[in-house]
């Protein structure tokens, strides 16, 4: 009985000492398996549509945006002191050019042309009897029956008398004006857009009583590059169109271009004026103006559709590699002239290189891809 539990042990513990060593010779090889190799990509390629940064000219028109505003535009304010007996106007009011928008109490500017008036008119009655009397001590004087040095103040108070006059002149025109600031005007033809004050308010000089704008005309602003800015002209015939009215075009005309670049933008101010006779344009409203340009000069360009926005930066997607190890790099791009479906590229990126312009949106900084080349342009 012991001899044969002796043996059934041993053959027991023979086939656990082979099943160790064939578990330990395995394991290794699997693990060796299983293992890809060093500097191997295992993310699915993606596929994507590419074109090459060529040199080109631009040939459509330069495309910006500008914001629109009256042509002129005026904040009246009180020029005399007084209370308001009179509101003329109200908000949205059209006038014309002297028309009388708020009326300040007369009373005692109408007292003060009064009294000038009769102050003016004693200074005259000074001044002739100044001249009579001199009259007279010319005759004396030549007869030998005046002294010189009484000649000399008499003619001293003509002098006098005439200088009393003209101050007394003076004050009468301060005071009819005055009495005529009285009747607060319109200082051109326009739209009222506000008026600040009501009848019974006390306005002292200088105090703000509405606002008029001229909407007869518009001026649009935009900013430009300086390589537009070198390529435009005053004078030059231009397009707008604006969404906020349905897309509605506009002709309009090139007024000015900038020589100092904003120092917040870095682009250069453009002013446009354009008629605006049904008053449909308005003050804030946003257009996308269209720019001549007649520059032919070969520049960077790629397909507007190979921008995208990343981290607040303008960028595009540059394939490089070889054939069958491609990725996708991330480069950040400085934009110039835009137009139709070309975009200039004024730094970031090289002539003869590709771009992606249909997938980007799916890829990340050095994802591998694979061209479409059967979706290609021009294929």
């Amino acid at each position: 009985m012991e001899r044969r539990l002796s043996v059934w042990l041993g053959l027991t513990a023979l086939a656990l000492i082979g099943a160790g060593s064939i578990a330990c010779s395995e394991g290794p090889a699997r693990a060796q398996q299983a293992t890809p190799k060093a500097g191997t990509d295992t993310r699915a390629s993606l596929r994507v549509r590419v074109a090459a940064v060529e040199r080109a000219p631009l040939d459509h028109e330069a495309e910006v945006s500008g914001v629109v505003s009256p042509f002129r535009s005026a904040t009246v304010a009180a020029e005399v002191a007084g209370r308001v007996v009179s509101r003329h106007v109200e908000p949205g009011a059209v006038v014309e050019e002297g028309d009388v928008l708020v009326a300040v109490d007369a009373t005692q500017l109408a007292v003060a042309v009064a009294e000038a008036e009769a102050t003016l008119s004693a200074r005259d009655v000074d001044l002739a009897e100044a001249r009579r009397e001199l009259e007279r001590a010319d005759e004396l004087f030549k007869e030998g029956a005046l002294s010189e040095s009484r000649h000399e103040a008499l003619r001293f108070g003509v002098d006098r008398a005439e200088s009393a006059r003209r101050m007394a002149a003076a004050s009468l025109r301060r005071a009819r004006r005055s009495h005529s600031d009285a009747s607060i005007r319109a200082p051109f033809a326009g739209t009222i857009e506000s008026v600040a004050v009501h009848t019974g308010d006390y306005l002292a000089p200088g105090v703000p009583v509405a606002r008029v704008a001229d909407f007869e005309q518009v001026r649009v602003r935009a900013g430009v590059t300086a390589t537009e800015a070198s390529s435009l002209r005053a004078g030059a015939d231009a397009s707008l169109s604006v969404t906020a009215l349905g897309g509605r075009s506009f002709a309009a005309r090139v007024h000015s271009v900038g020589r100092t670049a904003d120092s917040g933008t870095g682009t250069y101010p453009v002013e446009l004026w354009l008629d605006n006779p049904d008053g449909a344009l308005r003050a804030g409203m946003v257009a996308r103006v269209l720019l001549p340009s007649d520059d032919a000069e070969a520049v960077l360009c790629v397909p507007r559709s190979a921008l995208v926005r990343r981290g607040g930066t303008l960028a595009v997607f540059v394939v490089e590699g070889s054939e069958g190890a491609l990725d996708a790099r991330v480069r950040e791009v400085r934009v110039g002239r835009q137009g139709g479906e070309s975009v200039e590229l004024l730094e970031g990126v090289e002539a003869g290189e590709r771009v992606v312009i249909e997938g980007q949106f799916a890829l990340s900084d050095g994802a591998p891809v694979v061209i479409d080349e059967a979706r290609a342009p021009g294929a």
